[in-house]
């Protein structure tokens, strides 16, 4: 192979295994390393069972590649399912009614659920098996699948996203009750309001702000419509096209645009739409035009990329760090696998260093001359990116992860774990078989990886979640390029053999969209750890009651501090933390406090993490002289008895 790019990655009957360095062995083998040093690290250190469980996952993945990378070069990509019909042959047909016979029993499944704000436990079963038969789909063999099966995939992700957004009257999740506060200013004002975080970084309160203004709807379906729509839509097209440019295979694209929009992060950040999700399309979409477009119509793709990273600057500072990094990064594995390799590529790279270069002196100075986010940015510096300029928590609060049942957190971040560690095969084929591009797309999602999983073992905190939304964009490429890889090519028994896929795929849906991190409202799965990140109608109701009667500040769980965006007062809600873990409020001088029924048998958000409550809030209130002064079955408001 001699590395060139031609718009496409060379076909399977030209590959081989890379007669130069070995690169894919080189990053196995450090892997190997890396992990078992994390294993024994972690064993000695923090001790938790599912911090090490994602050590062996990293140490088996490296070890599997070894073992099947002399066969996975050799005949990977080419044809898995044998050669690829012109048509929909009959089972394609029947799978695709399969489909749409199971989507309509979702919907069935939440209309008739048994609990008004969760969603029952058959509506999963059913995503993972239509995630399972969208699967199959993909591992058919004829062409033009993508018109089919795309949009299934698109009604896959707004079915998981969307049946969480409207089965409650609210909002759900914290920062969007901010956001809704901005655009509600921007509609007020008919202007950006000066003086906030994000006065200089309006794309996504605009877009939103938009819609809601032709459209006519409240804050949370003009999200909905907008923000989540667009990511639910183009992130799966933008990854089918990214994975069509790496492998020339029309099944690694789709298989990962299904895996992303059903990954935790993605789900979770679809649910909660805010400017950091909203930015990361823009991500995706240069990503192809710089990998793919660029080498077919280079002036227009050089157009479009400046205009979407003037974008990601204008929306959120995570992202466009995140988009330099990946710049920097990409244009950087080029010059490595240059020098690594005498054959190497004559033809442009990707992401020059201008380019990247460019990107980065316009970000900071819009930081430094314009937003003022260089002030920040100074800070997390100075104090060296320390865990506690983010995460502020006493020490019961740290320790209480480490209480819930051991089977809850695996099941908690298996998932997501999975999604990873099985992609690490994928990468090291793109390391391996010998051509720059693919080397540097899977270096850069190796670099944001390790980015979301650096702080677990160094005490330093970037703010982790939100990398792992990151990764996953990039890792869902190689992610459906694993799952192939270590599937093989089926000889004699075809069709077992991607059924046992599909079913593989399905059993791994099911672990993310069940997840904590993508079902935000009470996880039937995770009772021990998991918040509800919205409020009954019941709950609002009595908000505002309260809001009508209080006579001062009202203590509260954390999580009802939220409305303090929503109304005329910001200091409505105080958040009670401290008399929640000790149980005891009135040495406090708390003259009134909500009580909702929710945190009785629920944990709670506190602090920066999460907690449990060891008494009963109203027994305790009522023992110190608290009386209880209204009451709706949801929530109830006790004031202090000075008699």
């Amino acid at each position: 192979m001699n590395g060139r790019w031609n718009g496409s990655p060379p076909s399977s009957k030209n590959s081989g295994v890379d007669s130069g360095m070995h690169l894919d062995k080189i990053l196995a083998g450090s892997g190997i390393v890396v992990s078992a040093v994390l294993i024994a690290y972690l064993t000695l250190t923090v001790g938790r069972l599912v911090f090490i469980l994602a050590g062996v996952l990293t140490l088996l993945c490296c070890l599997l590649w070894l073992a099947i990378r002399e066969r996975a070069i050799q005949e990977f990509p080419g044809s898995w399912a044998g050669e690829a019909k012109t048509g929909k042959d009959r089972l394609f047909v029947v799978l695709l009614i399969l489909f749409l016979v199971l989507y309509v029993l979702s919907i069935a499944a939440l209309h008739t659920r048994a609990s008004l704000y969760e969603r029952p436990s058959g509506y999963f079963i059913l995503v993972s098996l239509m995630a399972g038969v969208v699967a199959l789909e993909i591992l058919l063999p004829h062409q033009r699948k993508a018109l089919w099966v795309l949009p299934q995939i698109v009604l896959l992700g707004i079915s998981v996203a969307w049946s969480q957004i409207l089965i409650v009257p609210g909002i759900l999740g914290s920062d969007p009750w901010w956001h809704s506060m901005f655009v509600s200013r921007i509609l007020d004002l008919s202007a950006i309001p000066g003086g906030y975080w994000y006065t200089h970084m309006p794309l996504f309160h605009l877009e939103v702000a938009g819609t809601s203004l032709l459209a006519g709807l409240d804050y949370r379906l003009a999200a909905m419509l907008s923000v989540s729509l667009a990511q639910i839509v183009i992130f799966p097209a933008a990854i089918y096209l990214l994975g069509n440019a790496l492998f020339d295979d029309e099944r690694v694209g789709l298989l990962a645009g299904l895996m992303l929009v059903t990954a935790n992060q993605q789900v979770g950040m679809s649910v909660t739409s805010i400017p950091n999700a909203f930015a990361a399309i823009f991500i995706a979409l240069v990503l192809y035009l710089l990998f793919k477009l660029k080498y077919t119509r280079p002036a227009r793709a050089g157009s479009l990329a400046l205009l979407l990273l003037s974008a990601i600057i204008l929306t959120h500072t995570i992202t466009a760090a995140c988009m330099a990094l990946v710049l920097f990064v990409v244009w950087g594995a080029c010059r490595v696998y240059g020098c690594l390799r005498e054959d190497a590529a004559t033809e442009p790279y990707p992401v020059t260093l201008g380019l990247a270069s460019l990107f980065l002196a316009a970000m900071l100075g819009w930081w430094y001359f314009v937003s003022g986010h260089i002030a920040v940015l100074r800070d997390l510096v100075r104090q060296g990116f320390t865990r506690a300029y983010f995460v502020q928590n006493p020490p019961i609060v740290d320790a209480y992860p480490g209480l819930v049942p051991v089977p809850e957190q695996i099941f908690n971040n298996i998932g997501m774990f999975l999604f990873f560690t099985v992609s690490l095969v994928g990468i090291f084929y793109l390391a391996g078989r010998g051509e720059r591009n693919g080397f540097a797309f899977g270096t850069a999602g190796l670099i944001l990886l390790g980015i979301g999983f650096f702080p677990l073992i160094t005490g330093l905190s970037f703010i982790e979640h939100r990398w792992w939304y990151f990764s996953q964009i990039l890792i869902a490429v190689p992610l459906a390029a694993s799952l192939l890889l270590i599937a093989g090519r089926p000889r004699a028994r075809r069709v077992p053999t991607a059924f046992l896929l599909a079913a593989c795929v399905g059993l791994l849906v099911f672990t993310m969209i069940a997840s904590p991190a993508a079902d935000t409202g009470s996880p039937i799965f995770s009772p021990n750890s998991a918040v509800r990140t919205g409020f009954t109608e019941s709950e609002l109701w009595a908000l505002d009651t309260v809001d009508s009667m209080r006579t001062g500040p009202v203590g509260a769980d954390r999580y009802v501090q939220v409305v303090n965006y929503a109304g005329p007062d910001p200091a409505f809600i105080i958040p009670a933390d401290d008399m929640l873990i000790e149980g005891t409020y009135r040495s406090y001088g708390m003259d009134a406090l909500l009580v909702r029924e929710y945190i009785r048998g629920h944990p709670i958000f506190c602090y920066d993490g999460m907690f449990r409550l060891t008494h009963d809030p109203e027994k305790t209130l009522a023992g110190e002289g608290y009386d209880r002064v209204y009451g709706s079955g949801s929530a109830g408001l006790f004031r202090l008895n000075d008699l």
